[in-house]
């Protein structure tokens, strides 16, 4: 078997016309030779029913039925066929000599009969039997398969080469995608050739040309993580090499011990901030929602906010924790609790000594809602399509808090997504932010 499709599409178009074309002559020649076999079968009955009528408008002449047969042979005579009268007891009849019988024709092989009662009234027990040449039948049935055999195998040629043409011209965008998927390498920025968007090919070159800008987006955004990842781990490393290179230029036995404080302290934020980039690796891999189990959100909510209580009194701040509802959730308890810390450390943060961070949450009948609300610096307009960009930081957050990483609502939203949950930002309420965090019910 062939294994281009373009020789396989043309050799099963060749055969379909040739099962069509053998199905087709044999239809046509069958119902021809019942066409022609019925001809000829009225030309027989049609011949002894004329010999009939001559026989009885001759009786009643003669009276006599073998005169009057006799008078038959020597003056009817059918073109293309022998007359032969049977006698009642089964032999033929023949003339008496003085009859003039009329010259048979030559009949030519091969040759068909029928025997047919003369006249059960006047003659009873009488037959005439007319015989004739079945030859023009045959002639014709053979000019038939002469001619099939003949147009059948032109047939199937010519479709052979109009099907090797349109599978071509068919095939044509098909080879032209391969030649440029052939190119497509490391640079993703080529596309597919789409040569007509409403057919199945152009269907499937539109969406392999969207996979290819899912997979560009994807590398860019892989580079784009890559580059901000080594631009954030530079700078602690340089501290941390700095804090190094000034022991190592103390006097010995000089006291180094603040060059190893500073050093631990870059040697943190380097440790935290990869084990926030591990975090957002393993969300990127899509671990399954089926590890969720059956909790309940309030629990979680109180617990984290708890160990918060302390820190926000070190900011002179006021943290109200409303979780009087119970909230059943499918969760991960871990994650959500991640995704908690994130949101109150962020408040936190961001919010001037005496404010308010208020940590809430609400039963509803389509699920749960995380209300998490302080009353801090904001967010402006410009930067709230970013919150959720990888590393991204805005002008006031960098320069309130500068150890952040610009990691933490990535996360979060990772976390979110993988419970079902929708986020949404309410920021300057008048002042401060609010985040809702939507969870479908258990």
């Amino acid at each position: 078997m062939p294994q281009s499709i373009r020789a396989r599409l043309t050799l099963w178009y060749a055969g379909s016309v040739l099962l069509i074309l053998l199905a087709g002559t044999w239809t046509a020649r069958s119902y021809l030779r019942q066409s022609i076999e019925g001809e000829y079968a009225r030309s027989q009955e049609a011949a002894a029913v004329l010999v009939r009528g001559f026989f009885r408008a001759e009786v009643l002449e003669y009276r006599v039925v073998e005169g009057t047969i006799g008078h038959i042979v020597g003056e009817l005579a059918i073109p293309d066929r022998h007359i032969h009268f049977v006698r009642p007891d089964g032999s033929d009849y023949a003339p008496p000599p003085e009859i003039h019988v009329m010259p048979l024709p030559v009949l030519e092989p091969p040759l068909r009969e029928i025997v047919r009662p003369l006249d059960p009234e006047l003659a009873p027990g009488w037959e005439v039997r007319l015989t004739s040449s079945a030859a023009p039948l045959t002639r014709q049935l053979a000019a038939v398969d002469r001619g099939a055999l003949l147009a059948i195998p032109l047939a199937v040629l010519f479709a052979v080469v109009l099907g090797w043409v349109l599978t071509g011209r068919t095939l044509r965008p098909v080879a032209a995608m391969a030649e440029a998927a052939d190119r497509i390498t490391a640079d993703t920025s080529g596309r597919l050739p789409i040569a007509a968007a409403d057919d199945e090919l152009g269907r499937l070159g539109l969406r392999f040309n969207a996979l290819l800008d899912r997979l560009d987006q994807a590398m860019a955004t892989q580079r784009r993580f890559l580059a901000d990842a080594a631009h954030e781990l530079r700078t602690p490393i340089a501290r941390a090499r700095g804090a190094g290179d000034l022991a190592l230029s103390l006097p010995e036995g000089a006291d180094d011990r603040s060059a190893l404080q500073r050093t631990q302290q870059e040697l943190e934020v380097m440790s935290r901030l990869v084990d926030e980039l591990l975090e957002l690796a393993r969300s990127d891999a899509g671990r399954e929602a089926a590890g969720l189990q059956p909790g309940f959100l309030d629990d979680v909510v109180a617990d984290v906010a708890g160990r918060f209580d302390a820190v926000a009194k070190r900011h002179d701040l006021r943290l109200e924790i409303d979780v009087a509802d119970e909230a059943p959730v499918r969760m991960d308890a871990a994650a959500l609790a991640r995704m908690v810390g994130i949101f109150v450390d962020n408040a936190i943060r961001y919010t001037p000594a005496g404010g308010t961070v208020r940590v809430a949450v609400r039963a509803e009948r389509a699920g749960a809602l995380l209300v998490v609300e302080d009353s801090g610096i904001g967010i402006p307009d410009h930067e709230r399509a970013r919150l959720f960009e990888r590393f991204f930081r805005g002008a006031a957050a960098r320069q309130r808090a500068p150890d952040g990483s610009g990691l933490g609502l990535p996360i979060a939203r990772a976390i979110a997504d993988r419970h079902g949950a929708q986020i949404a930002f309410d920021a300057n309420i008048p002042t401060g932010t609010r985040i809702t965090v939507r969870f479908p019910r258990a």
